[in-house]
């Protein structure tokens, strides 16, 4: 390999995924290539985003990886053979796409597309064999998938109809030093949003989309103080922006169950936030993945409550760091949280276990690791 080029689709102040991601894949690149020998691109360019300033970054560029327009295809193209540029490693990069054409001319001699997302439904019969057809005898296409789950991975092989052998599976890991579990002071999350010491914290931090599934949520915890007569917990949901918690707290009515709950907004301080929690709690009920967020609850020590859904399901044992509900039934959750609440022997034995599977297989030396060893096994 001569150079890299880590290709995204989107600005880099793009948000949570584009920071925890970013330099992972840099890392990655280091253990390829020279520094200087790393170009980046984005489709805009903003100053930072989190605890990244992007014009820290020598050979950094704008390029729309979508664009069909002939003079930015061109660019890149020069740009590519200017910098001796064979290896291309793009962010949820497409199956089929006009610029794959002029990376190739310009020199590339292996494109990689990573996903931190399903990339079709499952497929079947005809359907599925007219799909593996198209890839067949696609020109302009990466030569390497990369995804973040078991499912999403059969999402391209059984979906897309893209060849099996041009799959693998890397999953997220997260910094065990930054998130970790904490025993001194356990009172960082109560102070902070006001919530009494007695009542033990279930964590959420995710989007507000309704595939999320934080309406189940809000039911669970309905549920817990009118049906259970429970007073001894608190949801404390992050990620919400622009009022988005209020059309969510107005389905619940009067109840008295919305003091318990408290919508925290988007956070940067989510590593002091999370060990002082109880557990965690993530109750999608759309597609969703193999989440940064399962990795930093666990790694902090907590049991994780998560729908059986994808690659959501991967990120638990169930009854051993966590349990699995059906998407959608907050009668399930509720009543998980209430077996934690009740046993804190059987919550303390899955905390182990749940910081012992994350040492143990997802850590984020794990990941850049996997990620170096299948990029350089393509080009191999």
């Amino acid at each position: 390999m001569k150079a890299i080029l880590i290709m995204f689709h989107c600005r880099s102040g793009a948000g949570y995924a584009i920071d925890a991601l970013f330099p992972t894949f840099y890392e990655m690149a280091q253990k390829l290539v020279r520094d200087e020998k790393i170009h980046i691109s984005f489709t805009g360019l903003d100053e930072c985003t989190g605890n990244i300033n992007f014009q820290d970054y020598e050979n950094l560029i704008e390029f729309e990886p979508a664009t069909k327009q002939r003079s930015k295809l061109e660019f890149i193209e020069q740009y590519i053979r200017k910098n001796e540029i064979d290896v291309v490693f793009g962010f949820d990069q497409p199956a089929k796409q006009l610029s794959y054409k002029y990376l190739r001319k310009g020199g590339v001699k292996k494109i990689i597309s990573y996903w931190g997302a399903p990339m079709s439904d499952l497929n079947t019969g005809i359907k599925l064999k007219l799909k593996q057809l198209g890839m067949l005898f696609s020109k302009n296409s990466p030569d390497h998938y990369i995804f973040e789950s078991m499912i999403m991975a059969k999402s391209a092989y059984a979906g897309r109809g893209i060849n099996k052998q041009k799959v693998s599976v890397v999953h997220l890991g997260v910094d065990t030093d930054e998130f970790h579990p904490v025993k001194e002071d356990m009172s960082y999350a109560h102070a902070t949003f006001k919530i009494p010491k007695e009542r033990k914290i279930i964590y959420y931090s995710g989007h507000m989309e309704e595939r999320k599934g934080v309406a189940v949520l809000l039911r669970a915890a309905q549920q817990l103080y009118e049906v259970c007569n429970r007073r001894d917990f608190h949801f404390l949901l992050l990620g919400n922006q622009h009022g988005e918690e209020v059309a969510l707290l107005d389905k619940l009515g009067t109840t008295k169950a919305k003091e318990h709950i408290t919508f925290g907004g988007y956070r940067t301080d989510v590593k002091n936030i999370i060990p002082c929690c109880y557990a965690g709690a993530i109750a999608s009920t759309g597609w969703d993945s193999f989440t940064m967020s399962s990795l930093e609850m666990a790694s902090c020590g907590l049991p994780l409550m998560v729908s059986n859904l994808q690659g959501l399901a991967e990120t638990v044992d169930d009854k051993i760091t966590g349990f699995l509900f059906s998407p959608g039934n907050h009668g399930q959750l509720s009543e998980h949280i209430c077996n934690l609440l009740d046993d804190p022997s059987m919550k303390d034995n899955m905390s182990k276990n749940a910081r012992r599977r994350i040492m143990e297989g997802f850590t984020r030396d794990h990941q850049i690791s996997r990620l170096t060893a299948t990029v350089r096994s393509v080009i191999d």
